[in-house]
């Protein structure tokens, strides 16, 4: 007697398709289109973000922010924690808890293009 594979094939077919597919599917982070902008939230404690920005500018390129770049304005740890939020966010697809929130306003100004 002949087993009825189909069930199992729709099944497993059904299974790997959401697997390739899929929104969680690591292989296809950074592959979407990012909406929005990551901005320094004004209740975040400004030492997590001086930290935070510490750490940005050593693993990304911070010459916006620094003075005579466009974006720089000084003594301004928000406008500044706001870019190095968005640059993580744009790269990594995650805007970090506690610090920054999603906004649908971009923050780009004047000269200062936000990534």
């Amino acid at each position: 007697m002949a087993k009825n594979n189909l069930p199992i094939f729709l099944l497993s077919f059904l299974l790997a398709s959401a697997l390739c597919f899929g929104d969680e599917n690591p292989a296809m982070r950074g592959k979407r289109e990012i909406k929005g902008w990551c901005v320094a939230s004004t209740a975040a404690p400004s030492d997590q973000l001086q930290s935070f920005l510490d750490y940005g500018c050593s693993e990304f390129d911070c010459s916006p922010i620094q003075p005579g770049g466009a974006c720089f304005t000084p003594g301004d740890i928000l406008a500044h924690a706001s870019w190095i939020l968005d640059k993580f966010y744009k790269v990594g697809a995650f805007c970090k808890d506690g610090l920054g929130f999603i906004t649908e306003i971009n923050p780009s100004h004047d000269g200062c293009q936000f990534p």
